[in-house]
C-alpha cells in the first residue's frame, strides 16, 4: 500500500461551485446542446492511411493546417453521434498561448461532419470576476456523463462539466472590426463592461482539479474511462521515449459522482500501477479485458498499436496513421476512435480493431505491477 501512497489523488475544489455559479449569472450556460445547434465549421469525409485506420475525416484548411492549434484527445459521447477533440496551442516568441480548447463535433452526416471550437477556461474571483486561461496540452480527454476529463501532463486532471458550457455574448461594437473582431486579442473582462474569450463564442469553466503530488513523478499525458466488473475506473498513462519507464495506472471511480473514489483521508489510491508499458505511448483505451493502447513512432512514420493486457501486450507495428493520439470507446458502442496531430495531415477516425484483437488476451506478466 505504500507503494501506491504517492500516486494519491486529491480532489480540489477552492470554491468553484460558488465561482461558476457567480460566472452564470454573467454568461449565459447553452450546454452541449447550445453548441451543437450553433456549429460554424464543416469536415471533410477521408480515407485515412493504416491498415488498422477505418474512413474518417479531416477538418477545414484552416485548422487542418494550422502551426499553432495541435489536436491530441478524443472522446466519443452520444454513442459516438457526438465527438469531442481536445487541443493545445503551442508557445510562439515565449508569449502566452491561448491555452487550451475542445473541439465538438456532430457526425450527424458522416460525410460533411460539422463542428466549432470551445475555449476551455478557469473562473477567477479576484480582484474581479474573470477569466483565466488553461495551459494544459490536454494530451488526451475522457467523458463520464456530463463529466470532461482533461489531462494536466504534471498536475492529474482538470475537470470540467459540460453543462457549463456557456455564450459569451458579442458587442455590437465587435461587428465593426469584421475582419479581425475586437476582443480576439484578449481574455477576461473587458473594461467596458462584459467579457471576451480571444473571439471565441463559447467557453467551458473549470469545475475542479484532481491533483496528484509532483514526487509521483507520474506523467499525466493521457487518460479514458474503463467499464470493469467491479464499475467504472479511470486508466492513466505517460508518454516516455525508449530507454525509460512508462506506467499505466488505474484509478476506482464513484458511481454516485463520477469522480475518484475518496477515502476517509481524502484521498484516492490506484487500484494498481503498471511499469515497463510501451514507450511512446499516446492513447489508452479498455474494453472488457482488453486493453488498448496507441503509440507513436516519430515524424511521418506510421504509428504502433499494442493490444493485450498490462505485461504482455502484443504490439502491431506500424499500423496507424502517422503521429497517432489519443484513444476512447464508444458508450455504449464498439467503435474505438482515433486522431493524429501533424499539420496537413490531421485525421479524426475509428480502428478496424478485428484484425488486430487476439483471440484470447495473455496472461498479465508479473513484473512491474503494484497492486492492492
Amino acid at each position: 500500500m505504500a507503494a501506491l501512497d504517492r500516486y494519491a489523488l486529491r480532489i480540489v475544489d477552492r470554491g468553484g461551485r460558488r465561482v461558476l455559479d457567480a460566472l452564470g449569472r454573467r454568461l449565459p450556460r447553452v450546454g452541449l446542446d447550445g453548441v451543437l445547434a450553433d456549429l460554424d465549421g464543416v469536415g471533410q469525409a477521408c480515407p485515412v492511411p493504416g491498415p488498422a485506420a477505418g474512413d474518417g475525416f479531416t477538418w477545414e484548411q484552416g485548422d487542418g493546417d494550422d502551426p499553432t492549434w495541435w489536436p491530441q484527445g478524443v472522446a466519443v459521447v452520444r454513442s459516438g453521434a457526438v465527438l469531442l477533440t481536445s487541443w493545445y496551442a503551442k508557445r510562439r516568441r515565449l508569449l502566452h498561448t491561448q491555452g487550451s480548447r475542445i473541439s465538438v463535433v456532430d457526425r450527424g452526416d458522416p460525410s460533411h461532419p460539422r463542428y466549432r471550437h470551445v475555449l476551455l477556461v478557469t473562473p477567477r474571483r479576484w480582484p474581479r470576476l474573470s477569466l483565466g486561461r488553461v495551459p494544459v496540452h490536454a494530451g488526451g480527454i475522457t467523458v463520464l456523463g456530463d463529466l470532461l476529463y482533461v489531462a494536466d501532463t504534471f498536475a492529474g486532471v482538470r475537470v470540467f462539466d459540460l453543462g457549463d458550457i456557456a455564450r459569451v455574448p458579442r458587442r455590437r461594437l465587435d461587428a465593426l472590426l469584421p475582419w479581425r473582431g475586437a476582443g480576439t486579442w484578449t481574455l477576461g473582462r473587458r473594461l467596458t463592461g462584459g467579457f471576451t474569450a480571444y473571439g471565441y463564442a463559447y467557453v467551458l469553466p473549470q469545475r475542479l482539479r484532481l491533483r496528484v503530488p509532483r514526487r509521483s513523478g507520474l506523467r499525466w499525458s493521457f487518460l479514458s474511462v474503463a467499464q470493469t466488473e467491479d464499475g467504472r475506473d479511470l486508466v492513466v498513462g505517460e508518454y516516455r521515449r525508449k530507454g525509460s519507464n512508462p506506467r499505466l495506472a488505474r484509478y476506482r471511480l464513484d458511481p454516485a459522482t463520477g469522480l475518484p473514489a475518496v477515502g476517509a483521508d481524502g484521498r484516492c489510491l490506484p487500484v494498481e500501477v503498471h511499469e515497463r508499458a510501451p514507450v511512446r505511448m499516446q492513447g489508452v483505451a479498455v474494453h472488457g479485458s482488453r486493453w488498448w493502447v496507441s503509440a507513436s513512432a516519430g515524424e511521418g512514420v506510421p504509428g504502433d498499436l499494442h493490444v493485450g493486457v498490462p505485461g504482455a501486450f502484443r504490439r502491431h507495428r506500424g499500423v496507424l496513421p502517422p503521429s497517432p493520439e489519443d484513444l476512447d470507446w464508444s458508450r455504449p458502442g464498439e467503435q474505438l476512435w482515433c486522431l493524429t496531430e501533424w499539420p496537413g495531415h490531421r485525421f479524426v477516425f475509428p480502428l478496424a480493431t478485428a484484425p488486430w484483437d487476439p483471440p484470447q488476451a495473455p496472461a498479465p506478466g508479473s513484473s512491474g505491477t503494484t497492486q492492492v
